[in-house]
């Protein structure tokens, strides 16, 4: 590593440590996952290690081929950095907050935004927000796979988000950095690195964070993260939000070296907003959100079938029937006046004549009722040939009609059955083009 990377770590750490830090980066990076709270109780990786901060995330101790594991298709783990998941140690915070609206500004591909899924109070509402426009999709196949249907995914710049003025109880600000935290990881990003990548790193960190700021309500928490080591997009970072912005901090600030933890570089904060006691604690933007809404309570057209387990409002967009959680319905379809929402709710089924296809994220969703639908139980080979939209035989005799397929008790998405054949529905967009013949690399 060049001087100037050197002379920034003498400012963080004691000196004999340095040595120890940069003989790190030429190791194996760990290999974690995180496991999903509502979907399964039991270990998916029998034996392994538990990450201390997370109490769902497990190390392993190789790197499986998860391409061709249907659990990992399922949303059963999702693959994530272990210091990545320390925004754990929000959940008291998030404990004492009732129905709270959370923005993760910079989401994609998705981790920190499933992890405030598992945290958050089930009747809050998570808005996943990605700029970069390619990264998009990604995201929102792991927010699909997750299976919570209370997230909005949207695709706008920071400053997109001024007119949601005091609407959020909390942002996550997992901001772009220099990325030192990614050497080990991704060796090539070392060429990419100098002191005025770093500077120019800071002036973008302040920009977002003082365009994201006013759609933060008074008294509202800020979680400031980056995967990088200086002080200067780290500690100073804290500092500056709070003598410009107005905050005080809660916890930390917190710094993961992958010299000293089993994981790799991660800098953490979380902040408060301080409150003005004039305030009414109104949410003026809620209600604005509210009245614009795409519709008021509406229920589901006639005939339309009962999947969803909770209380939810369903609405037809051209033949697509989606279904929102009550308590969102108005604010959720309001935001797209607002923002460039890319996805909301879950989409249920397609009308098509008299039948009603049911949708991919159907089958991952955590409130489909079990019953819905004809259940059949695949084996590994059967699964992969599944994701790979193969033609599955369905055993003579089951009934007709749209069947879901499910491995080790995960459902992985729908069939239909015409009796001498069957129709593979999974999405051409997810199919998995791995050859088939490295199975045994996942075990």
């Amino acid at each position: 590593m060049n001087k100037d990377f050197r002379k920034i770590l003498e400012e963080s750490l004691p000196p004999g440590e340095i040595e120890l830090l940069l003989a790190s980066l030429d190791t194996s990076p760990p290999v974690s996952i995180r496991q999903h709270v509502r979907k399964t109780d039991k270990e998916l990786f029998p034996g392994t290690q538990v990450v201390s901060w997370c109490p769902t995330g497990r190390y392993l101790d190789e790197r499986p081929v998860f391409t061709l594991d249907p659990r990992f298709h399922a949303g059963a783990y999702y693959v994530q950095e272990a210091s990545g998941m320390s925004l754990w140690q929000m959940e008291p915070f998030f404990k004492a907050l009732k129905a709270p609206r959370v923005l993760d500004a910079c989401a994609a591909p998705g981790g920190k935004s499933t992890l405030l899924l598992d945290i958050m109070p089930r009747n809050g509402l998570l808005v996943s927000n990605e700029v970069i426009r390619s990264r998009v999709p990604v995201l929102t196949q792991n927010i699909a796979r997750w299976g919570y249907t209370n997230v909005v995914v949207t695709q706008n710049d920071p400053g997109a988000f001024t007119g949601l003025q005091g609407y959020f109880d909390v942002l996550v600000t997992d901001v772009p950095c220099s990325g030192e935290g990614l050497f080990r990881k991704e060796p090539g990003s070392r060429n990419n690195w100098s002191l005025a990548h770093v500077d120019l790193c800071v002036m973008r960190q302040q920009r977002i964070l003082k365009d994201l700021w006013p759609s933060l309500r008074e008294g509202g928490l800020l979680l400031y993260s980056t995967c990088t080591f200086n002080r200067k997009e780290d500690e100073q970072q804290v500092e500056w939000i709070c003598q410009k912005l107005g905050a005080h901090i809660l916890l930390g600030p917190e710094k993961y070296y992958p010299h000293r933890i089993r994981g790799e570089g991660f800098f953490m904060a979380l902040l408060q907003k301080q409150e003005d006691p004039t305030s009414t604690g109104h949410n003026e933007t809620a209600y604005m959100l509210r009245k614009q809404g795409a519709f008021g309570k509406v229920h589901a057209p006639s005939g339309t079938p009962d999947f969803l387990k909770e209380d939810y409002v369903y609405a037809m967009k051209g033949p697509l029937l989606k279904a929102f959680p009550a308590l969102w319905h108005q604010e959720m379809t309001g935001m797209e006046k607002v923002l460039n929402v890319v996805h909301s709710g879950i989409a249920v089924a397609e009308r098509k004549g008299n039948d009603w296809i049911p949708a991919a994220d159907l089958a991952l969703t955590v409130d489909l009722k079990k019953d819905a639908f004809t259940h059949y139980e695949v084996d590994l080979p059967g699964a992969i040939a599944f994701l790979r939209r193969d033609s599955l035989t369905l055993p003579a005799g089951m009934k007709k009609g749209f069947v879901l397929i499910i491995y080790e008790d995960f459902p992985l998405g729908f069939v239909k059955n015409l009796g001498n054949r069957s129709n593979n529905l999974h999405p051409i967009s997810r199919r998995i083009l791995m050859p088939a013949d490295r199975l045994n690399t996942t075990k």
